[in-house]
Formats: C-alpha cells, structure tokens, sequence
C-alpha cells in the first residue's frame, strides 16, 4: 500500500461516510467504541479487536482528549486498512507512532491524512511567519503526527522539508 493509495482511501472513506470526525466514523463502521482504565496512565493506548461479529475500539481512558482522538483515528485506520488481521488478532497499540511495523506505519499515514487536510496545511505554510511547532499547535496535532501528513504530502509531490524525522516511539511514553 503505497501513500497515494492511502490518502485516495481516506478521500473515498470522508466522501462515503461524509465525516472528518474518527468517533462519528467508528460508529458509521459499525464498531463498539470503549475506554478502559486497565491499562494506567503509560500503558497501553488504544486497541481493537473482533468478537462475535463485531469490531470492538478500546481507548486508554486516561488519555487527554486530543491523544484520544488521534488514537481513536489510528484504530479506525486499523478497521479501514487492516480488518482481516483484526479477525485473526486484536490489534494493539501500545507504541502509535512505530516504523517498524508496516500495518502501524500505513495506519500513521491515513490517520495524519483523514485529520489533517492538505489545504490547513497550505494555509499554514503560506504565512511566513508560521513555524512548524506553531502550525502543529492551531492544527492540535503533534508535530510527530504532523511529520506524517508532510511525509504524505512529500509522497504525492508536494514540496516540503521534513523539519524532523518520522519519530517511531512518540506515543510510548
């Protein structure tokens, strides 16, 4: 799956579903949407899983509401991307952010691409007095969220420079 693949997915997905909101997407997708307070404050943060024909999302309850939301994204873009792994095991994300793993790095690019649109961010970086940690905060993303939608952008021949590189641990701790 490359990234134009994802990001003409998530455009089809907005266009389908009509929403830019991951909750109201989780619900349109049919999925139970749950938080837990099993996991403490730096466990675990979010995972889905498949049981009796349907597809549960657990949030870390004591997540911050803006990590909530971008953790609530990635595990859509689990359902979305990845819904035959589902049925074979329950998708854990204790680390977001990872490189390593392939699924978790195409579900970082559609959750950075479905939050962030390609316009906020050429609003953004018309002003010239906009710097990168600045454009992070108006967007409320992180800037290693933000490092995944210029990579996006970049990928599909925007021209950009990566201010940072692509920080696979950021969601650990």
């Amino acid at each position: 799956m490359s990234g134009d693949y994802i990001h003409r997915e998530v455009l089809r997905v907005m266009a389908r579903y009509k929403t830019n909101d991951p909750y109201d997407l989780l619900d349109a997708l049919g999925t139970e949407m749950r938080e837990s307070r099993a996991y403490g404050r730096n466990g675990l943060k979010g995972y889905c899983y498949f049981s009796k024909r349907t597809i549960f999302v657990v949030l870390n309850a004591f997540l911050p509401e803006v990590e909530k939301r971008i953790v609530a994204m990635h595990e859509a873009a689990h359902v979305i991307l990845h819904r035959d792994l589902i049925r074979v095991a329950p998708m854990k994300d204790n680390i977001i952010y990872d490189m390593t793993s392939k699924t978790e790095y195409q579900a970082n690019l559609f959750t950075a691409d479905f939050l962030i649109s390609d316009d906020e961010v050429e609003e953004l970086t018309a002003d010239e007095d906009m710097d990168y940690f600045r454009m992070c905060k108006a967007l409320h993303v992180s800037p290693d969220l933000m490092s995944f939608k210029l990579f996006s952008m970049i990928q599909r021949g925007y021209q950009y420079k990566l201010p940072q590189g692509l920080n696979s641990t950021f969601l650990k701790s």
